[in-house]
């Protein structure tokens, strides 16, 4: 009876065994898949084109910038060129601008006063105060040669006739400085004319500067892209972190961190297989710039134990369909080349 059972337990047992050894023949059936040939692999980050661009703005004036109008949000695409945001200094640089270019138009009608010498009334005016003068002076040379002719008769004294001439002297030298005005008045000095060019030229740069201060109060993007983050708004400070950052998304690249031991095998225009958990299948790609300096990883982790780990060098490989990595910005992919 035991050596029933047994016999059956052991048989029972056996049929699995028998199932799960397929024949030799189905074995050698079986075709193998080989693996597709590599130069090589490396651990990379998504970048955009010329990389992440952290848009700032000038110091102008005492105060630091604040912003008074931000004309962006993120995601927007800007041109290049674009007004970004507005600076509060700026109703201040106009009101300054607005004195500067006042001062401008004096200084240069003072230039134009000069440079058309004196005006007529002002000269007819000298002439005839010349004229009347003369008159004068006519009369007292007459009155002194009457006295001169009284003297010699002893009519008068020699003390009323040295008056005399002292009268005719004094309308001489009257006459005299009132023709060297109109003179004066007639010509045009050319050091006048130069210092009023002189004040208009500071008055011009003046206003100038204040121009390319107003301008730098406009924040606009550098370049094309797409709006990635916001670090100051209205009424905020723009701080080391600048306004914003901006990047070109429209051309995708991945930066791959080639170990030094393996760079030998990498080269410019190879073809290289770009795949990552953060989006679905595969992408292709071309190697762009392969770099020429031993660096740090920036995808590893930072272990110091292990030295070999950080030595890589950097290739950039320029994605075909770059499109689907704009929002995977510093992304961690894997980078496949191919040989």
């Amino acid at each position: 009876m035991w050596i029933f059972v047994l016999t059956v337990l052991i048989g029972i047992g056996a049929v699995p065994l028998t199932l799960r050894r397929p024949p030799a023949q189905a074995l050698s059936a079986v075709p193998l898949q080989p693996s597709p040939p590599q130069a090589g692999s490396a651990l990379g980050r998504i970048e955009p084109e010329d990389g992440v661009i952290h848009v700032s703005a000038a110091t102008v004036g005492a105060g630091p910038p604040l912003v008074d109008e931000l004309r962006v949000a993120e995601g927007d695409r800007v041109s290049a060129g674009q007004v970004l945001a507005v600076l509060q200094v700026r109703k201040q640089l106009e009101a300054t601008l607005r004195q500067s270019e006042a001062s401008v138009e004096v200084a240069r009608s003072r230039l134009q006063a000069v440079q058309a010498g004196p005006k007529s009334a002002e000269l007819a005016e000298q002439q005839a105060e010349i004229a009347r003068m003369q008159s004068q002076l006519e009369a007292a040379q007459t009155e002194l040669q009457r006295y001169e002719t009284l003297f010699r008769t002893h009519d008068v004294t020699a003390s009323d006739v040295a008056q005399k001439r002292t009268a005719v002297r004094t309308g001489e030298s009257a006459v005299q400085a009132a023709t060297a005005r109109l003179t004066g008045l007639a010509e045009i000095r050319q050091p006048d004319v130069r210092v009023a060019q002189a004040e208009l030229q500071a008055a011009e740069a003046d206003a100038e500067r204040v121009r390319v201060d107003l301008d730098a109060t406009l924040v606009r993007a550098p370049a094309a892209g797409r709006v990635l983050r916001i670090h100051a708004r209205k009424g905020e400070q723009i701080g080391q972190a600048g306004l914003l950052d901006l990047a070109r998304t429209d051309r995708m690249n991945v930066i791959a961190e080639v170990y030094e031991t393996d760079i030998g095998r990498i080269r410019v225009g190879q073809r290289a297989v770009v795949k990552s958990e953060l989006f679905p299948g595969t992408l292709e790609g071309t190697v762009e710039i392969v770099g020429s300096n031993v660096l740090r990883s920036e995808v590893l982790p930072n272990d110091p134990a292990s030295f070999s780990d950080a030595r890589v060098i950097r290739v950039k490989v320029r994605v075909a369909d770059g499109g689907k990595l704009a929002g995977l910005i510093n992304g961690k992919v894997t980078v496949i080349f191919q040989p």
